[in-house]
C-alpha cells in the first residue's frame, strides 16, 4: 500500500499541474487569436486521440505497464513544454498538434495506470476503497490546481504555467522506479488478434455497452463544459484568471466530495440505481447552467461536477473488478473511445454555441444531452432482464 500512496500522491501533483493546462491553453489561445471558437476547440485536440484508443489497447496489454505509463508521462512533459514556443512564434497548428500528442500519450498513461498499475499495487479486497481514495484525492488536487493556475497565469503568464505543468509529468513518471515488476501474461497472438479479442469481450458485455452509450451522450453535452465556462467567464463576464481559477476549484471540491460519497449510494450492490442517482444530480446542475447570473451558472457547474465525481469513482472500481487483467488495456481503451471520444463533439457543439453572443444559449446543449442520457438509462433499467451476479454495471469529462 505504501507504493500505492506514492503513486496516488504523484498523480495528484500531476493532476494539479494539468489544471494549469486546462486554464492556460484556452486563455492563451483567446489572447493570441481572439477566437473563442479556437479556445474551446483546444479540448477537441486533446480528446480526439481517444478515437484511436482501441489501437493502443493491445500494446498496453502486451508490454510492461510501468514502462508504458512512464513513457506516456514523459511524452506529455515534452509536448507541454513545447507549446509556449509554438505560441511565441504564432504557430497555432503546432499548438494543436502538441495537444493531440498530449492526448495520445494520456490515453496510454491513463489506461495503463488506472486499470493496470492500481490493481497491481492494491490487494483485491481493498480495491473498491482504494479506487475511491485515488479518485477523491485526484479530484481534491483539482481544487488547489485551478486557483493556483489562476494565480500563476495572472502573475507570471501562461508560459510559466505550462512549463510548471511539464515538470509535474516528470515527477509522476519517476514513481514507476519503485514499483514491483509484474510479468505480462505471455501470448502468441498478433496485435490485430488481441484487438479483436478486446472488442469481442466489450461487445459481449451488455451492461458495458449500455454504460458507454449513456455516458457518451452525457459527454456530448458536458465534455467541453469546463473550457467553455472559462471562455465565457473571461470574455463575456470579464472575470480575471484568478476568479476563473477559484470558480473551477470550487467545482473540483464538489467533484471530490461526490467521489468520496459514491460508495454510500451503492445500496444492495445495485450499480444501476447508484448511477441513476448521480446522473440525476448532474441533471440538476445542468439546468442551473441556464441561469442568467454568473454565480448561479458556477453553482450549477459545481453541482454537475459533484455528480460526475460520484459516477467516476463507482465506475472505475467496477471496471477494475469485472474486466479480466489480461484484457484490461484493450477493453478499457475501447470503452474510453466512446466516452472520451464524445468530448471532441462536445467541443464542436459548445464551440458553436459560444459564438452566438449570449451565455443564455451557450450552455443549452448541456441539459439537453444530460437529460437524454438520464431518460435512456432510465428506460434501460425498466426494460432489461435480470442479470447474473457478475452482470450489473455501472465511466472519464466523465472519465475525462
Amino acid at each position: 500500500m505504501r507504493t500505492f500512496w506514492l503513486f496516488t500522491g504523484a498523480n495528484a501533483v500531476s493532476t494539479m499541474g494539468n489544471t494549469f493546462l486546462y486554464v492556460a491553453i484556452p486563455l492563451a489561445l483567446l489572447e493570441s487569436t481572439g477566437s473563442a471558437f479556437l479556445a474551446v476547440l483546444s479540448v477537441a485536440a486533446q480528446t480526439l486521440p481517444y478515437l484511436l484508443a482501441p489501437l493502443l489497447g493491445p500494446f498496453i496489454d502486451r508490454y510492461d505497464r510501468r514502462v508504458l505509463f512512464a513513457a506516456g508521462e514523459l511524452i506529455q512533459a515534452a509536448a507541454v513544454a513545447l507549446i509556449p514556443v509554438a505560441l511565441w512564434y504564432s504557430q497555432i497548428p503546432a499548438v494543436f498538434a502538441a495537444l493531440f500528442v498530449i492526448g495520445l500519450a494520456n490515453v496510454v498513461s491513463d489506461v495503463a495506470g488506472d486499470y493496470g498499475l492500481i490493481p497491481m499495487l492494491v490487494p483485491s479486497e481493498r480495491l473498491d476503497r482504494a479506487s475511491s481514495q485515488f479518485t477523491s484525492l485526484l479530484l481534491t488536487a483539482r481544487f488547489v490546481g485551478p486557483a493556483l493556475a489562476g494565480v500563476v497565469v495572472a502573475s507570471l503568464g501562461t508560459t510559466w504555467a505550462l512549463e510548471l505543468n511539464a515538470l509535474t509529468f516528470l515527477l509522476t513518471a519517476l514513481t514507476t522506479v519503485v514499483m514491483p515488476y509484474v510479468a505480462q501474461e505471455p501470448t502468441e497472438a498478433s496485435l490485430a488478434q488481441m484487438l479483436k479479442e478486446g472488442v469481442a469481450y466489450f461487445w459481449s458485455q451488455t451492461d458495458l455497452r449500455r454504460l458507454a452509450l449513456v455516458l457518451a451522450l452525457y459527454n456530448v453535452g458536458a465534455g467541453a463544459l469546463e473550457s467553455t465556462l472559462l471562455t465565457v467567464g473571461g470574455g463575456e463576464w470579464d472575470w480575471s484568471p484568478k476568479q476563473l481559477g477559484i470558480a473551477v476549484s470550487i467545482a473540483a471540491v464538489a467533484a471530490a466530495a461526490g467521489a468520496g460519497l459514491s460508495s454510500r449510494t451503492l445500496v444492495g450492490g445495485n450499480r444501476k440505481r447508484q448511477l441513476m442517482v448521480w446522473l440525476v444530480i448532474c441533471g440538476v446542475g445542468a439546468v442551473g447552467l441556464l441561469a442568467p447570473w454568473p454565480l448561479a451558472v458556477v453553482t450549477g457547474f459545481a453541482v454537475l461536477c459533484f455528480g460526475e465525481g460520484g459516477i467516476n469513482a463507482a465506475t472505475m472500481a467496477y471496471r477494475q473488478q469485472v474486466i479480466p487483467d489480461h484484457l484490461s488495456g484493450r477493453v478499457n481503451a475501447v470503452i474510453r473511445t466512446f466516452i472520451t471520444g464524445a468530448v471532441p463533439v462536445s467541443s464542436l457543439v459548445l464551440g458553436f454555441t459560444v459564438t452566438l453572443g449570449s451565455s443564455a444559449w451557450v450552455f443549452v446543449p448541456v441539459p439537453i444531452m444530460v437529460g437524454t442520457a438520464i431518460l435512456l438509462w432510465s428506460g434501460m433499467r425498466r426494460t432489461e432482464k435480470p442479470q447474473p451476479a457478475a452482470g450489473p454495471v455501472s465511466d472519464e469529462r466523465i472519465a475525462r
